[in-house]
């Protein structure tokens, strides 16, 4: 049984970022459809105002592409993506728009009491430093959104879940490329999670 508490629970949102998410983002013609369908946009605004207004934390884990990330050697098909279409582009001192918040997550992004962790490099925060903020701020348990279903947020998933952490994923409140990959994601959610929410069952357990 996954029950939250503001205490030991931390709501876990994966490339919050313009390039997926936004209108004019490089990858948004990609998951445009979804972003219709399931509402995504709207459920993520939705969890995390409700979960601020509650007393949870937000844990943002960002999505970068340095220029020196275009020399990578060893590349697998999800970096050729990200790589080819150019998306979340930064400098040393400089953003992207496409790497930037989306807007109307920004407010709770920039809250005082969100963390944003260092950048992944590939999908999962094997890489970032989202474990170890979790541990410092006690947290025991995850919600988990974002974007892409079947990749950084099923990576996530499966990550934070052998880190120890009980996870539930909020699916309709995460986008991916087509249906397919979109039930490819959710199946696995069912298949791995302690819980596997829409939006309204969610907020309702808040």
């Amino acid at each position: 049984m996954f029950k939250p508490n503001p205490g030991n629970t931390a709501i876990v949102i994966t490339d919050p970022q313009n390039d997926f998410l936004s209108p004019g983002g490089k990858g948004y013609h990609l998951t445009k459809p979804i972003i219709d369908h399931y509402n995504t946009l709207g459920n993520l605004e939705l969890l995390m105002s409700t979960a601020l207004s509650k007393g949870y934390q937000l844990f943002i884990s960002p999505h970068y592409i340095f220029p020196h990330d275009y020399s990578w050697q060893f590349t697998g098909a999800e970096q050729e993506m990200l790589l080819k279409l150019r998306v979340y582009q930064k400098q040393n001192d400089y953003t992207s728009v496409g790497a930037d918040w989306v807007p109307s997550l920004k407010p709770y992004i920039l809250s005082n009491r969100t963390i944003i962790t260092t950048a992944h490099k590939v999908a999962s925060p094997q890489n970032n430093d989202l474990v170890y903020q979790l541990r410092q701020q006690r947290k025991e348990k995850i919600i988990l959104a974002g974007v892409l279903s079947n990749i950084c947020v099923e990576s996530h998933m499966r990550d934070l879940i052998e880190n120890g952490f009980q996870t539930a994923v909020v699916y309709d409140a995460t986008a991916a490329i087509n249906e397919l990959n979109f039930q490819a994601a959710l199946t696995n959610y069912q298949a791995f999670a302690s819980a596997t929410w829409t939006t309204q069952q969610a907020i309702s357990q808040l």
